[in-house]
């Protein structure tokens, strides 16, 4: 049988911040924190797009001046989490959200420059033409000159059994292929 005064306990909900256990406080803001956490591991360019406010902005900036392995980290990670239960946090989670999920444009992109990079790389001219053809951008002068660089050194790098500087080259001029590939792409 159920004791009446549990249903009163059950039934009534925080009504402010003072009525919420310790328990599920700490636990919001060790949320928050971590969520300022995540903030620090953007780089600038995401954290513009992003609405903080400045104390926030400046206690960020602050975290990354602090040396590793340093008690003021840690306090600093504290002093965050204060400053982000003052701020709008659910917009701040939407927009982190937002930048940890790949863009469908972003992905089919991405797997078409890998598409047409791995072609070019087999080093076949109808390959050439047709992405010259296909992307107005791209020069064939100097796709062709990309294309001869990476050959010469795969070429050298199968003959040498060993792993050596040419086989760092021929690493930077396949990425070279791609870099191009991704410039000439809209």
């Amino acid at each position: 049988m159920k004791n009446p005064t549990d249903a009163l306990y059950e039934e009534a909900e925080p009504s402010s911040d003072e009525d919420i256990s310790k328990t599920r406080r700490k636990k919001n803001s060790t949320e928050l924190q971590k969520m300022g956490e995540e903030l620090l591991s953007l780089n600038k360019k995401q954290l513009e797009q992003i609405e903080v406010s400045e104390p926030l902005l400046a206690a960020l900036r602050e975290y990354q001046r602090i040396p590793p392995r340093h008690e003021a980290r840690r306090r600093q990670l504290q002093y965050i989490g204060k400053l982000m239960r003052a701020s709008d946090h659910e917009l701040i989670r939407a927009a982190l959200e937002k930048l940890h999920t790949p863009d469908r444009q972003q992905v089919r992109r991405s797997q078409e420059i890998e598409r047409w990079g791995e072609q070019l790389s087999q080093g076949d001219t109808n390959d050439i033409e047709a992405f010259v053809d296909a992307f107005p951008l791209a020069e064939r002068q100097e796709l062709r000159q990309l294309l001869r660089r990476f050959q010469h050194l795969s070429v050298k790098e199968s003959t040498d059994n060993e792993f050596s500087a040419d086989n760092e080259q021929a690493r930077a001029a396949r990425r070279r292929i791609f870099d191009y590939v991704k410039s000439c792409m809209p």
